[in-house]
């Protein structure tokens, strides 16, 4: 793959993506992007066959791309606006119309991309613009614009007398035909203003409480879906997952530039994606080692108030010689190397793993204490068992022997019971007529008694029974004046009321 080519596609995805004010993903995926690294397309056929661009994007973006990828100006993608101006042929040469000539100029000048170093002349904020220029001692001058969206999110405040760094690319401005320099960033130059800068954002932001340890948010408990910043060729995206893999973590990458103050936008980008997908646990973002300057992205006040806005944690693992990143101390969680930052993701689900192996010990040796136990109290219990049934044993051979002896007795018993029965039933059969005598003379005895106390016999001799309600009346209260009587006489019932 052609490492110019894509870091030309890169830069200029970037700057389409501002000025259609849309995310990177939205112009071309990172997918398409290293696709047309790859291939070098040099005609609208060869483009369309990479995966991620049809018609309409070829029409949209074609001219450009193939600008870059064939260094020629490819006529077959078809015309821009400006060079849909009459165009003809005389003695054998074309013409072009000012515009259209202007903009085959940009299209060439546009390859000449660089960083250009020089001290600040001029500076005024105009429109949406910001225009200033920069010179040499030699007297030099470059003129510059810059849209005010990526001005301020530079971070830096351009004054006369500051010396910068500016990256972009040579532009004619067609109304005018003036040659301005198209300012993609800007960095400053040299240590001492950077950390002057850095200094006073930092106090700035410490002012505001973005630094706060309040504000921290918690790491989840045990964090499985990670959202993972940095860049895809550096090799601190190996030490990360070389680190993290041993516990089933989602990672969700977005590849972004991780060097300069060109990186901002990308990083802006990948950080927002992540807060409008809402769907990690933490967010990753990591890169080794560098100077201040190479650092500038990373104190960003945009980048930071990113950070600090997060709604999930931020864990950042950026290496630092001596001033921290500003990052770092809006993150929720820093470290100095990305594998700290694995280490860090890892810890919960290690103790977890501890713990599982610590309890798995305790249940062991608890169920072997509670084994022990019970083999001990089976022991026990088995001896106290034999001796209760020896016991038992014994009692039943005991009680064996006095049955025995009792039937014996008994058989005994019987045999001198059967010599004394003969005169036993002549006793009983004299005491049974005797007895059967007198009942006799007791029931005639009886019956006499009976007939002289019969009601019938009263009845005969001339007295008679009251009733009312089937109930024998024996007072005058038990038959009030009115109520019926049953008189019963010898030879049958009278009914009759009572009248006093």
């Amino acid at each position: 793959m052609n490492g110019e080519l894509l870091n030309k596609l890169r830069d200029w995805r970037s700057e389409q993506a501002r000025r259609e004010g849309v995310e990177l993903y939205r112009v071309f995926s990172n997918a398409t992007i290293e696709a047309i690294a790859a291939a070098a397309p040099k005609t609208k056929e060869e483009l369309l066959k990479i995966k991620g661009i049809k018609d309409r994007k070829c029409e949209k973006y074609g001219l450009a791309i193939l600008s870059m990828t064939s260094g020629e100006t490819p006529a077959e993608i078809g015309k821009t606006e400006s060079e849909e101006s009459v165009e003809k042929e005389e003695a054998g040469e074309r013409v072009f119309a000012v515009s259209a000539f202007l903009g085959l100029l940009n299209i060439g000048l546009r390859r000449s991309a660089a960083k250009v170093r020089g001290e600040v002349s001029s500076f005024q904020m105009r429109g949406g613009h910001a225009y200033f220029s920069i010179s040499d001692k030699d007297g030099s001058v470059m003129h510059c614009f810059m849209w005010s969206n990526d001005y301020r999110i530079s971070g830096i405040s351009i004054a006369e007398g500051l010396e910068i760094v500016v990256s972009g690319y040579p532009e004619i401005y067609k109304p005018s035909g003036k040659l301005s320099f198209r300012t993609r960033t800007i960095e400053l130059a040299g240590e001492g203003a950077l950390k002057k800068a850095y200094d006073k954002l930092k106090a700035m932001l410490e002012r505001e409480g973005l630094f706060a340890p309040e504000r921290k948010k918690e790491m989840p408990e045990f964090p499985h879906r990670i959202g993972l910043v940095t860049s895809r060729d550096g090799a601190v995206i190996h030490d990360f997952l070389n680190n993290i893999g041993r516990f089933g973590f989602k990672i969700t990458f977005i590849d972004s530039r991780v060097e300069g103050s060109s990186a901002v936008r990308e990083l802006l980008s990948a950080i927002r994606y992540f807060k409008t997908q809402k769907t990690i646990d933490a967010l990753v973002l990591i890169r080794g080692g560098g100077s201040l300057e190479s650092l500038q992205a990373f104190n960003n006040e945009y980048i930071v108030r990113e950070i600090a806005d997060c709604p999930f944690p931020v864990i950042v693992g950026i290496g630092h010689d001596k001033d921290v990143p500003l990052v770092s101390l809006a993150a929720d969680a820093a470290c100095s190397t990305p594998t700290a930052v694995a280490k860090l993701l890892n810890v919960s689900w290690e103790q977890a793993g501890a713990a599982v192996r610590l309890a798995e010990h305790r249940i062991l040796d608890g169920f072997g204490a509670a084994l022990q136990e019970r083999i001990f109290y089976i022991d026990r219990t088995s001896g106290v068992l034999e001796d209760r049934l020896r016991e038992m044993i014994e009692r039943v051979r005991r009680t064996a022997r006095r049955f025995s002896e009792s039937v014996a007795i008994l058989r005994e018993r019987i045999r001198a019971a059967g010599d004394s029965i003969p005169a036993t039933n002549r006793r009983i059969a004299g005491a049974l007529a005797f007895a059967l005598q007198a009942a006799g003379e007791k029931i005639a005895l009886s019956e006499k008694m009976l007939a002289a106390s019969d009601p019938k016999r009263q009845l005969a001799l001339g007295w008679s029974i009251a009733f009312s309600g089937g109930k024998i009346i024996r007072r005058i209260a038990d038959a009030p004046a009115g109520s019926l009587l049953d008189v019963r006489v010898s030879d049958g019932t009278i009914r009759t009321r009572v009248a006093e």
